[in-house]
């Protein structure tokens, strides 16, 4: 299984956030809307705390959602928050 997952990830069916967490690309990009507004919110910053209450998940699931976003250029992690990058088009709908 976790062969498969890989390989849909490597194919962009699949975004893999952890070892064995994998969510499809329109999962992700709701994800992404939610951080966008809670940063456009907050003054471009994402907390936890905030993001874990939007989505409903529970707090590991959104500090690895958090930092997965951190990683692939999303967002920024400083301190205990996340900002929004100005720089990035990463994950947004298109039109």
């Amino acid at each position: 299984m976790r062969t498969t997952l890989a390989r849909l990830a490597q194919r962009g069916e699949l975004h893999q956030v952890v070892r064995d967490l994998f969510y499809p690309p329109q999962t992700i990009q709701r994800m992404a809307a939610i951080a966008r507004d809670l940063g456009a919110a907050a003054g471009a910053e994402v907390t936890a705390a905030r993001f874990r209450d939007a989505t409903q998940l529970g707090r590991k699931r959104a500090i690895q959602v958090l930092e997965y976003f951190d990683r692939v250029g999303l967002l920024r992690r400083t301190g205990d928050v996340h900002k929004l990058r100005s720089d990035t088009d990463l994950f947004k709908e298109s039109a």
